[in-house]
């Protein structure tokens, strides 16, 4: 920059001074523009302004990132705006763009002054970006599938939680994995697993490929509970458990004290034949987690499939008592599982009376899937409580319309509680749906299903033989 003397004269400083104004005019105009350019790209709104979120609504609070060094971006307003435009379902998600970058004892009170789901904050320099994540999960597990055969209890922990994340300054769009693990959270706790799996698995392969040694035990955390949520998707839902085992075998790997990995690990090396194994893994995480009934139920589960039948059930009445201390949902709901389960047991011991005791429990207390309807049905059936099968077996089918042996099984219970108008109808509509797929084994499967529990019911009920032979005809008509 050019000096200029220090005695001026008058026309000299007129001079002066209309070139540093017009100067200070096209730095304001620019700044405004600039300002405008940014507003377009990034509306940004005050925390008054923020509607809290409604009961399902998954609500994103990105805040600007504080600058450090280096050319100036605003990365959270990226983040934000690559959610909004990333496909989804409708009312998926709503972001919101934070005013300024609230202090770590103002996160809680957003959280729960909104009701946010997910709160991103960061720095910026001119080599690397630092992001916080606060992520508040939902009081509630995962719903199951129509298809589920219940649910493996691999959530330890409903309490919110902070990530500490890292990526190069120099990428475009460095944040498109954290994009993705947000987009993954909004599709997992609604049971929308498939788009949950895509997402996840495309954050996984945009996680940045080296990070510095100072980083790197928060970003393994980060990255376990990534490959956590995978293995949960793997494992309970689409029953794949050599690869649940691997995911979680590398989740506790990059983070031994997540109780929910350890969990899946030991759940997969069940399932997988492996009981031993997981029982050493799991009296292990005891020393560290004496009071967990996740541990507990988790050990009934590998002693009943022992046949350990003693120490299962113990283990199931320890977990009962540990979870019948609170009242909070997610506990109430996880003690409905946990009845699902000893209930299942039960019934596989052939103890049909306690077996349905169970079911109802876990009923009353919000348990109300296909899985745990059906089964009820059947214990009542096999019990002779004919009204108390019909009710769980048409709730079953109602929410299964797609299952044909869902439906033989309300007819059938129709038929046992007299209801015979009412059985030939569910007869017709089973047989309809089960025409239905084109392979021939699968139709005879489910047509001699029908067939044989028929046979069953007229060794209970001899009057019934005459409808039974009818309905017997029918289906063998049917099915060729």
């Amino acid at each position: 920059m050019r000096d200029f003397p220090v005695s001026l004269q008058v026309n000299d400083k007129l001079r002066l001074g209309v070139i540093i104004g017009g100067a200070l005019i096209s730095i304001a105009l620019l700044a405004v523009g600039v300002l405008l350019i940014r507003t377009a790209f990034s509306p940004v709104a005050q925390a008054g302004d923020i509607t809290p979120a409604g009961p399902g609504d998954f609500l994103i609070l990105t805040a600007p990132f504080r600058h450090q060094g280096g050319e100036r971006y605003d990365f959270g307003a990226e983040l934000a705006n690559d959610l909004r435009q990333t496909p989804h379902y409708a009312g998926a998600y709503r972001v919101e763009n934070l005013a300024e970058a609230p202090s770590e004892k103002e996160i809680s009170k957003l959280a729960q002054t909104y009701r946010a789901r997910v709160i991103v904050t960061g720095v910026y320099d001119e080599q690397t970006i630092d992001a916080w994540v606060y992520f508040i999960p939902p009081e509630a597990l995962p719903p199951l599938t129509a298809d589920s055969e219940g649910r493996s209890l691999l959530i330890s922990d409903f309490s919110p939680v902070r990530y500490h994340v890292y990526a190069p300054r120099g990428l475009g769009h460095p944040l498109q994995y954290l994009q993705y693990w947000i987009l993954g959270q909004t599709h997992f706790w609604r049971g929308e697993y498939d788009e949950a799996l895509g997402a996840f698995q495309l954050s996984q392969r945009l996680l940045p490929t080296v990070t510095p040694v100072d980083r790197r035990t928060e970003m393994d955390r980060f990255v376990s509970s990534l490959l956590w949520a995978l293995g949960y998707i793997s494992g309970p839902v689409k029953s794949d458990w050599p690869a649940a085992r691997d995911y979680f075998y590398r989740s506790v790997t990059l983070d031994p004290h997540s109780l929910s990995s350890v969990l899946g690990l030991a759940a997969s090396l069940s399932q997988l034949n492996e009981p031993s194994q997981a029982i050493d893994i799991l009296q292990a995480a005891l020393r560290e987690y004496p009071n967990a009934w996740q541990i507990y139920f988790a050990l009934a589960e590998i002693k009943a499939q022992q046949g350990r039948k003693d120490e299962a059930l113990a283990l199931y009445q320890q977990t009962i008592d540990l979870l019948s201390t609170t009242n909070r949902p997610v506990d109430q709901q996880a003690l409905a599982d946990v009845y699902f389960n000893r209930g299942y047991y039960y019934y596989q011991q052939d103890d049909l009376t306690k077996a349905l005791t169970d079911y109802q429990q876990a009923r009353a207390l919000g348990r109300n899937d296909v899985y745990l309807l059906s089964n009820l049905g059947w214990t009542a059936y096999l019990l002779g409580d004919y009204e108390t099968a019909v009710e769980a077996s048409s709730l079953a089918a109602e929410k299964a319309p797609h299952r044909p042996d869902l439906t033989f099984n309300k007819a059938l219970h129709l038929l046992a509680a007299g209801r015979y108008d009412e059985a030939r109808q569910a007869y017709d509509e089973a047989i309809q749906l089960t025409l239905q797929y084109d392979d021939a084994l699968v139709r005879s499967t489910y047509f001699g299903a029908a067939y044989y529990d028929l046979q069953d019911l007229a060794a209970r009920q001899p009057d019934l033989q005459p409808i039974i032979s009818e309905i017997q005809k029918q289906i063998d008509i049917a099915n060729g």
